[in-house]
């Protein structure tokens, strides 16, 4: 399969929407989507996702896949953000960490 086009969403988002369709049709891997981002979805106010995604933005070497992963896990701990760095090429900043983790730990879990 060829991916045409990408676009990242919030798991708020995609909980949302999922929430707003009939139950019957649902496919099986939607359900599980479902039941999944409803157990382990930590920040669901968009508007509180939109000003996180603002701030983690700002960050140079941020892109949007990472600020969306981010703000999919919103980590507590250095190595956490490393593990979203991981797989990439470029290197994070140890100040870049220390300004991603200020905004993460600054976030109210389950608003």
């Amino acid at each position: 399969m060829e991916v045409k086009n990408q676009e990242y969403a919030f798991p708020a988002e995609v909980l949302e929407t999922l929430q707003n369709r009939d139950e019957e049709e649902l496919s099986h891997e939607q359900r599980i989507a479902l039941e999944n981002l409803s157990r382990h979805a930590e920040i669901r106010d968009m508007e509180t996702l939109q000003e996180l995604s603002e701030e983690l933005g700002e960050i140079e070497p941020l892109e949007q896949k990472h600020v969306h992963k981010l703000l999919e896990l919103v980590p507590q701990h250095e190595s956490t953000v490393r593990a979203v760095f991981s797989k990439e090429r470029a290197r994070v900043e140890d100040e870049h960490i220390e300004q991603i983790l200020d905004i993460c730990q600054s976030i109210e879990i389950g608003s």
